[in-house]
C-alpha cells in the first residue's frame, strides 16, 4: 500500500480557487459579471457536481460554478439562473448553500444506485446546459475493523468491504481529532491509498497517520478519534454546454478507531 497525506478534497480545484479569493471578494455574478455586464456565458463556465451518499440510503446532489482555474472565479446564480436535479422523475431545485466565498448548490434525494441523476443549468439568458448526468456506485458496507476498535502505536489495520466496488475507483481517506496534553486539538486529513487491485481490501498504518499528526510539532498527543473512509466514485458525464468540469458519482462509509497512545 502506498501511503500519502495530501490535503481532504472538499471540492477538488474549486475549493483550492474559492480559498484563495477569500482575500479578494468572493464569487461574481453569474448574470452580470460577463462581457458588457452581461451574463457570463455558460461556454466559459466549469462545473463541479457530485452526487454522493454518505449514509445509507441518502444522497446529495452538489453543484459549483467556477472558471475551472485556481485563481478563477466562482459564480453566485442570479438573474434567473437556477440548477434543478431529477431523478427518477423527481425534481427539485437545488438551494443555495449561503457560504460567503463558495457557493454550492444542493439537493437531497433517496439513494438511487445505477439510475441517472441528472443536473440541468437553467438561464433566462444565455445557454442552458440541461444534461450532466452522474450514475451512483452501488452500495456497499465495511466489514472490519469493528467501529470505535481501539488502536495504537505500531499497529496496522485490515479495513475490508463488500462489495468490492469494482470496476468503480476506490480510494481511503483518514480524518483525525486529536486531544493533546494541555487540552488543546488538531484537526489532519488526507488520502491513504487506492484498492489498485480492486479486492476490496486495504492495510493502513497508524503509525504514519499520527506521524502526520505529530509533523506540526504540537505538543504530546493524549487521544485520537480517526475516522477511516472509504469511497467507491465513478465518472459522470458533464453537458456539453459547459466548458468542462467534473461530474462523480460518490458512495462513501466510514469506521471509526479510538487512538491511544502507548
Amino acid at each position: 500500500m502506498q501511503t500519502n497525506f495530501t490535503a481532504h478534497r472538499v471540492s477538488g480545484l474549486v475549493a483550492l480557487a474559492a480559498l484563495l479569493q477569500a482575500c479578494g471578494g468572493g464569487p461574481k455574478s453569474s448574470s452580470t459579471s460577463g462581457p458588457n455586464d452581461g451574463v457570463v456565458p455558460t461556454s466559459r463556465m466549469y462545473i463541479y457536481l457530485t452526487v454522493e451518499s454518505s449514509e445509507p440510503g441518502r444522497a446529495e446532489v452538489r453543484a459549483n460554478l467556477n472558471e475551472g482555474r485556481v485563481f478563477g472565479d466562482t459564480y453566485r446564480l442570479d438573474g434567473g439562473d437556477y440548477f434543478r436535479a431529477c431523478v427518477l422523475g423527481v425534481c427539485r431545485n437545488m438551494a443555495d448553500n449561503d457560504s460567503i466565498f463558495d457557493p454550492d448548490y444542493i439537493a437531497r434525494f433517496d439513494f438511487q444506485p445505477g439510475v441517472d441523476y441528472v443536473v440541468s443549468f437553467n438561464r433566462r439568458e444565455g445557454q442552458s446546459a440541461p444534461d450532466s448526468r452522474v450514475v451512483m456506485p452501488p452500495e456497499f458496507s465495511i466489514v472490519t475493523p469493528a467501529n470505535r476498535q481501539q488502536v495504537t502505536d505500531g499497529e496496522t489495520v485490515q479495513v475490508q468491504w463488500a462489495p468490492t466496488g469494482a470496476p468503480a475507483r476506490v480510494e481511503l481517506w483518514y480524518e483525525a481529532d486529536c486531544t493533546h496534553s494541555g487540552g488543546t486539538h488538531s484537526y489532519s486529513s488526507g488520502t491513504l491509498s487506492e484498492d489498485s487491485d480492486a479486492d476490496g481490501r486495504e492495510s493502513v498504518r497508524i503509525d504514519r497517520i499520527m506521524d502526520f499528526v505529530r509533523s506540526g510539532g504540537s505538543p504530546p498527543v493524549t487521544r485520537c478519534s480517526i475516522d477511516v473512509i472509504v469511497r467507491h466514485e465513478i465518472d459522470g458525464r458533464v453537458d456539453p454546454a459547459f466548458d468542462g468540469g467534473i461530474a462523480l458519482g460518490i458512495v462513501s462509509r466510514k469506521v471509526n478507531l479510538d487512538y491511544i497512545p502507548r
